[in-house]
């Protein structure tokens, strides 16, 4: 499919396959990203979907589970383009394979940190635990050494559900995220943007940004989100957007 790139203010977006823009990128300082999850997950994600009373609230993915062969794939790419910190989003089931992907890439992955949202999968079949936890694999280079200190996980509290998009992250995880593992000015890459949260987080925290998005749906809000973040911060001095 042919690209298409759409430049506002700070921010460089691409709609279409991650795949087809990754190798003409510049290196940028830090990559995060929520790529789609394993086949269980979204299998049993959308098995539950058939089931829900209410479609409109549980709908089908509408995009593929990542493979092993994937996640190969991009743990090398984010080796190659970026210079600082990599921090992937992903579920219990791939954790482990993407950490080990980073680590034979080249980097040093850190144990996959807990985001912990309470009451946010129920388990409409009723026969078992819900799904409250997703999981963060961060991965840097020698050159983050002493970056400092960072949070061991997150646990979501009030205003945690403001997602823009089934599928989609807090804007509040997405601040915490892009506050902990980027500096202020640093060019930020998320390769599966979606409905373009991680953007907003960098547009409020004076980062530059480059997203990808295959969806026309998911880059269309995401254009528009970010739009209206890069209004809202031109209202406020360059110094109180640092981080």
């Amino acid at each position: 499919m042919s690209v298409e790139k759409v430049v506002i203010g700070n921010t460089t977006l691409y709609h279409g396959d991650c795949r087809d823009v990754l190798p003409a990128l510049p290196m940028v300082d830090c990559v995060i990203t929520d790529p789609p999850y394993s086949e269980r997950c979204h299998s049993c994600h959308d098995a539950g979907s058939a089931k829900a009373r209410d479609s409109s609230e549980r709908k089908a993915l509408g995009y593929k589970a990542l493979s092993i062969d994937d996640v190969t794939y991009f743990a090398e790419q984010y080796q190659r383009v970026c210079s600082g910190w990599i921090v992937w989003m992903t579920d219990s089931d791939l954790a482990l394979a993407v950490r080990t992907a980073l680590e034979k890439a080249g980097r040093y992955a850190f144990a996959p940190l807990p985001f912990f949202q309470p009451g946010r999968s129920v388990r409409l079949s009723g026969d078992g635990p819900s799904s409250w936890t997703d999981w963060i694999v961060a991965a840097r280079t020698t050159a983050q050494m002493k970056w400092g200190t960072l949070p061991g996980g997150y646990v979501a509290g009030p205003g945690w559900n403001d997602k823009a998009r089934m599928g989609g992250k807090p804007t509040l995880l997405m601040d915490a995220l892009v506050s902990d593992y980027s500096r202020h000015g640093q060019m930020v890459l998320d390769t599966h943007m979606g409905s373009g949260t991680t953007g907003v987080s960098c547009v409020n925290a004076g980062r530059r940004f480059i997203g990808c998005e295959i969806e026309r749906e998911a880059f269309d809000i995401a254009c528009r989100r970010i739009e209206d973040a890069q209004r809202q911060t031109s209202l406020f001095p360059e110094s109180e957007k640092a981080k």
